[in-house]
């Protein structure tokens, strides 16, 4: 193929990827896909990346950037439509700027919430990145133009980021904010610029490729403190929510510092599944065996001082007094290793990746992968007003849907702001089980048509529920359409990917 050809000049053989294996891992996800990938590209700097796309222009060839293409759960690094050329990111792994007075740091789409962890210990830094659940080596750039949630006070993280550089679908570039007028000494620390804010057109979309951009950090507190709770069933579940809210709304509890775990989510983090207990049978049913289905709420308080940590305890303590069981606080003086340990001060893990290994009956392998393990992954991620009441009549819901198709609910929230909450529900299965596959799509699809019939919209998609949603009832698709014919006039970068157009397929 000439477009190789021209890729190859540019790149170099061994970055123009087009073998069998190459080709059979970069298609393959946590669930069935059948989308055909062509080649996998691998440009190593801004240059490159502005070339890789001039040349798809210029051979109609679509492009499917992705980061470092852990996405599990979403569909991996799997493009949504057939015969695109995935053009991977991961060389362009620099860590490009960094201010600890100012509480910046300016990455590549490579660069992984490892890498900034460690390279903030090197620097002996007062500050932490707000890292994720998944894993420690996902990219950065990657989670935030997905719109993922962060662990800790900057969890909203497009509330924290700025000055995108931006390749566009043409291989022009731009950047975000200040960062387009030369010395420039403000990109890294003002949202905003002047004129009109783009940066939010960048992300969950197809209309740009984000080369860099910076992340705001936050400092350590003087003062920090973890605590998990047991909710003993769902009948106390609404009370909690609501007691909870009211002390997110007050910023007692910072926004995304408080999350509930049902038990299935606690136990798949903690192994996988207990074939010999249940002979083999499938789902397992704790309310069934136990009499109950508990849920863990799990938080952190960050305090300027002891004094001001131990009333903020106080304040939680006082509030969810009668309503949970096993109220257990750690701080850092007492235990020095919890600034070495919690995601809720930036310590990467990839102890939750084991989860998705719940179903599977071999050993957890020391190098985690998903992909490669035929681990069965789905996640649904629909946002819910913050309200107690609501969450207890909805969760018996999803679980008896998810129950139905012989899964167990493993279902987390996350209290995203005092308005709003985080769902998180995932199905955890053995893809090497013939009809697996099939059953989990089935439950998938249930739970999110439901969902939307009720109002509930996810706040992020997968590759295989991109043309799920409602039409919507306005001119929303007239606008994405016309930004998609003005940007991307070939329609060369991620189609169908974030693709809202109403008739985008003519």
């Amino acid at each position: 193929m000439d477009v190789l050809n021209a890729w190859q000049d540019i790149l170099g053989s061994e970055n123009v990827l087009t073998d069998a294996v190459a080709l059979q891992a970069a298609k393959t996800a946590t669930f069935a896909t059948t989308q055909r990938v062509l080649a996998v590209i691998r440009p190593d700097n801004l240059q490159d990346v502005q070339a890789c796309v001039r040349i798809a222009n210029q051979y109609k060839t679509p492009i499917y950037p992705v980061s470092c293409g852990k996405n599990w759960g979403l569909g991996s690094r799997v493009p949504v439509q057939d015969n695109c050329v995935i053009l991977e990111l991961n060389r362009l792994n620099r860590i490009v700027d960094y201010n600890e007075k100012l509480a910046y740091i300016t990455v590549e789409p490579g660069v992984t919430f490892r890498q900034v962890y460690e390279y903030l210990r090197e620097q002996k830094s007062n500050l932490f990145i707000s890292v994720i659940g998944g894993s420690p080596n996902s990219s950065v750039v990657g989670n935030t133009l997905e719109r993922g949630d962060g662990i800790g006070p900057y969890g909203d993280r497009l509330t924290y980021v700025c000055g995108f550089e931006v390749v566009l679908p043409t291989g022009e570039c731009i950047h975000t904010g200040f960062g387009r007028f030369a010395n420039a000494q403000t990109t890294s620390v003002s949202r905003w610029g002047v004129g009109p804010y783009l940066d939010g057109i960048f992300t969950q979309s197809n209309l740009g490729i984000v080369t860099k951009l910076t992340m705001w950090l936050m400092p350590i507190p003087k003062y920090f403190q973890t605590f998990t709770c047991v909710i003993q069933d769902g009948s106390r579940l609404a009370n909690v929510v609501d007691t909870v809210q009211r002390l997110v709304l007050q910023e007692t509890l910072k926004s995304n510092s408080f999350s509930f775990w049902n038990c299935y989510k606690f136990l798949a983090r903690q192994g996988q599944y207990p074939w010999k207990v249940m002979a083999g049978k499938t789902p397992l049913s704790l309310k069934d065996l136990k009499g109950v289905e508990p849920w863990l709420g799990s938080g952190a308080l960050y305090s300027a001082s002891r004094e001001q940590g131990l009333a903020e305890r106080q304040v939680i303590e006082e509030a969810l007094k009668g309503q949970v069981e096993q109220l257990i606080f750690t701080d850092s003086e007492s235990y020095s290793g919890l600034f070495n340990e919690s995601l809720f001060i930036g310590v990467p893990s990839d102890t939750n990746i084991k989860s998705t290994y719940w179903r599977k009956k071999i050993k957890i392998p020391s190098s985690l992968n998903p992909d490669r393990d035929r681990c069965g992954v789905f996640w649904l991620c629909p946002v819910f007003p913050f309200d107690g009441q609501l969450i207890a009549e909805i969760v018996p819901v999803l679980e008896s849907i998810i129950k139905s198709y012989q899964f167990e609910p493993n279902i987390a929230i996350n209290c995203t702001s005092g308005r709003s909450l985080h769902m998180f529900i995932a199905l955890m299965y053995d893809r090497d089980v013939e009809g697996e596959d099939r059953l989990a799509m089935e439950c998938y699809d249930s739970l999110l048509q439901r969902l939307i019939q009720q109002g509930y919209i996810p706040y992020r998609l997968g590759i295989q529920s991109m043309n799920a949603l409602p039409a919507a009832q306005d001119d929303y698709g007239k606008l994405i359409r016309t930004l998609k014919q003005g940007l991307d006039p070939n329609n060369i970068l991620a189609p169908g990917r974030y693709d809202f157009r109403s008739d985008w397929s003519d």
